[in-house]
């Protein structure tokens, strides 16, 4: 009896070991380089992340997270075109109209199914307009790194679970996401112009005689167009 009871729990001991090494992937040098274009000038531009793994892992789905400043922000009402290539969702501001002094942060998640090495995710990424101060007519923004994740069906034993609130889109697509630390070229900065408050005055005021000219005009030009009437002789 007790050596029928060892047996069994040596083949359930090996039972287990097989499956879970069915189920971890050992990746002990897995990297990975991310790149990123810009197109676009201004308060409106494409931003394209280019993706490189230095070997490829079946079943699995690569996302990005992004934590846009109050200074940017992603249009909701563009995600539906953007779904038809990746998942992409959003939490946070939704506001457009929102200047950057009144805007909360927006997280942002885009998704897709790795199937090669390399893969491409873009975003358009827009600006809000600042309030005009006295001390600064430009301001730089800088776009914030991204974080990488991988979703398996396999277990990636070197990384940790992430702990990322990814938005419900992405985070349904995989039972569990884990972080991948990664190298990115120089970091993309912005220059944005300011309005200058010590020209407000100037600027109100070409403006009040501007319409004042134009007024005029206008008034005369209404005057000239309408026709005299001359009193009928009995």
């Amino acid at each position: 009896m007790i050596l029928s009871r060892i047996k069994q729990c040596f083949i359930h001991i090996n039972l287990f070991c097989m499956i879970f090494l069915q189920t971890t992937v050992n990746c002990e040098k897995l990297s990975a380089h991310m790149s990123l274009k810009v197109q676009g000038i201004g308060f409106h531009r494409d931003l394209t992340y280019q993706i490189h793994f230095d070997h490829f892992i079946e079943g699995c789905y690569v996302a990005l997270y992004l934590q846009l400043s109050s200074a940017l922000y992603l249009n909701v009402n563009e995600l539906a075109h953007l779904r038809k290539i990746n998942t992409v969702c959003s939490s946070g501001e939704t506001d457009v109209e929102l200047f950057a002094e009144n805007a909360q942060v927006q997280n942002v998640t885009i998704c897709s199914y790795l199937s090669h090495t390399d893969c491409a995710m873009k975003i358009p990424i827009h600006q809000r307009y600042q309030y005009a101060n006295r001390n600064n007519r430009y301001m730089n923004i800088t776009l914030p790194r991204p974080k990488l994740l991988l979703g398996c069906k396999q277990r990636i034993r070197e990384y940790r679970i992430s702990k990322t609130d990814l938005c419900s889109s992405c985070a349904e697509t995989a039972s569990k996401w884990r972080e991948i630390p990664y190298s990115m070229d120089v970091e993309d900065i912005w220059t944005i112009p300011v309005g200058d408050i010590n020209m407000v005055s100037l600027v109100s005021y070409v403006t009040l005689i501007i319409t004042a000219l134009c007024t005029i005009f206008l008034v005369q030009t209404i005057r000239k167009s309408v026709p005299r009437q001359h009193p009928k002789r009995e």
